[in-house]
């Protein structure tokens, strides 16, 4: 390739943000299309974080297992259901 594109900080922090609006607006969707499966989704994330202690610990260290907490920490947090914003809307 002649020309590398450059992207700057500013630039990915703009797409992370608009990806993380678009997660957030497809859940709030299939929340309100399919509630059931949509809960059982918000089970497993809950399942999955409460027993992410438990598992053998990952051969890269503490260090990736604390990413993955977080990881999985998140995912429950997006999957929960707000009442608040699907009632306003």
């Amino acid at each position: 390739m002649a020309e590398e594109i450059r992207t700057s900080k500013h630039d990915l922090i703009a797409r992370v943000a608009t990806l993380e609006l678009l997660v957030s607006d497809l859940i709030d969707l299939l929340w309100r299309v399919d509630p059931a499966g949509m809960k059982r989704l918000a089970q497993d994330a809950d399942h999955d974080l409460s027993i992410q202690h438990n598992r053998t610990p990952l051969p890269a260290g503490e260090h990736q297992r604390m990413r993955l907490y977080s990881v999985l920490q998140d995912r429950k947090r997006r999957l929960q259901h707000r009442r608040g914003k699907t009632e306003a809307a």
